[in-house]
């Protein structure tokens, strides 16, 4: 992982933004240092600088530090959530599954939302979800359009709903602890180790699809 980038030189030049565009960038530059240097990167005097913006600016939009971790939270989950619901409603991909886990996949890890969650878990345990992030939710509707997708092909029926439910769930688990411990886990050596990684959740792909699926019984049509 690389370090947290350090600003050389003089921050930029501040200008008059509107409020959209200011938490805009300053969500931008947080999701930067959290992908490069994870959620201990996050600091709100070097953020403003990256932005060029006073710091009192970011506690103007988001309350805290705390505040700003919760928003770039939702943010993710919400970008998840739209291109999980994308691809669901695509329909005619044959590697559907296999998109899902990768979608997954770099938001857990590249973007560091695996880390973010891990270290909100720990400091905060039992605290509420972000504001307008409701995980059981998540989990349920994502079931529900996995459920009707594989209504929707011949000569398959989709398992009861509480077993997508489970296999969603797993799902969302097996990539959290990937993004986590992959490299860990992982047998292979550095210069094939991101395909390995890849071929395990193609893998994975493969057997929530088996799992979320039945052939059709004859006698029922």
């Amino acid at each position: 992982m690389k370090p947290p980038t350090t600003p050389s030189g003089n921050p930029p030049r501040r200008r008059r933004r509107s409020a959209e565009i200011a938490r805009k960038e300053i969500l931008d530059a947080a999701q930067k240092r959290l992908s490069e240097g994870g959620p201990e990167a996050i600091r709100l005097q070097e953020i403003a600088r990256d932005v060029g913006i006073a710091h009192p600016t970011i506690i103007h939009h988001f309350g805290s530090r705390d505040g700003l971790i919760r928003a770039l939270d939702a943010r993710a989950v919400e970008a998840l959530t739209r291109d999980v619901v994308a691809v669901l409603k695509r329909g005619e991909s044959p590697t559907a599954e296999v998109e899902l886990i990768e979608r997954v996949a770099e938001t857990m890890e590249e973007q560091g939302l695996a880390r973010l969650i891990a270290w909100w878990a720990l400091r905060e345990p039992g605290a509420d979800p972000a504001q307008g992030i409701d995980p059981p939710s998540l989990v349920e509707n994502i079931s529900k359009l996995i459920a009707a997708r594989v209504g929707d092909e011949p000569g398959l029926v989709a398992r009861e709903h509480e077993t997508v439910s489970f296999a969603v769930r797993l799902a969302v688990i097996a990539t959290f602890g990937d993004a986590l411990l992959g490299d860990l886990l992982s047998p292979a050596e550095e210069p094939e180790r991101e395909a390995e990684r890849r071929r395990f959740r193609a893998w994975m792909a493969r057997l929530l699809r088996e799992g979320l699926t039945a052939p059709e019984d004859p006698s029922t049509s």
